[in-house]
């Protein structure tokens, strides 16, 4: 009868916590200056608030070999922002051709490898890598984001910086 007890009691409590509300993460962290001030393992990043007049998620496939989450952020001024994170193109399988789908896999591969070296060379810690003035817009600053769960936590407090105005402490952790 204890047991029974105490296991509908930690029921409880586990279901009492799921219901209350979400708490800002250590990464995430709530502030009063009205700045959006991100924390990056490639640099710092800090805006007001109200200087964001646009924001937008979207992914796409690069040169047919890599997969890009990216988050642009639009300011009242010529800098743009952006924030990506990058993995390997993985095609659809079940082509009838195997010789042909080995060989578009080796080059894909390859240029895979050569766009992921323009990026970073060292893929543990990736790092935006620029040729200037080919590969670089003017006015645009750019980070690269290891892990794409970090990436969506950064879009989040990004979103509600912007809904809300209200400040905030974005850290991406090591």
């Amino acid at each position: 009868m204890k047991a029974l007890l105490i296991i509908l009691s930690l029921f409880l409590t586990v279901s009492l916590h799921a219901q209350s509300p979400a708490t800002p993460t250590a990464q995430d962290d709530v502030t009063r200056d009205g700045l959006w001030d991100a924390r990056l393992q490639g640099g710092n990043y800090l805006v007001r608030c109200n200087a964001i007049i646009a924001l937008s998620k979207h992914e796409y496939i690069s040169d047919g070999v890599a997969r890009v989450v990216e988050v642009n952020l639009t300011l009242n001024s010529a800098q743009i922002v952006r924030f990506y994170y990058l993995e390997p193109y993985k095609p659809e399988s079940g082509s009838s051709t195997v010789g042909a789908g080995t060989q578009a896999m080796d080059r894909a591969k390859g240029l895979y490898e050569q766009a992921a070296g323009r990026v970073s060379p060292d893929l543990a810690n990736p790092k935006v890598v620029k040729n200037y003035p080919a590969s670089t817009h003017a006015h645009t600053v750019e980070f690269v984001i290891r892990e794409e769960a970090r990436l969506n936590s950064l879009y989040g407090s990004l979103e509600r910086c912007f809904r809300t105005g209200q400040g905030r402490v974005w850290k991406e952790n090591p």
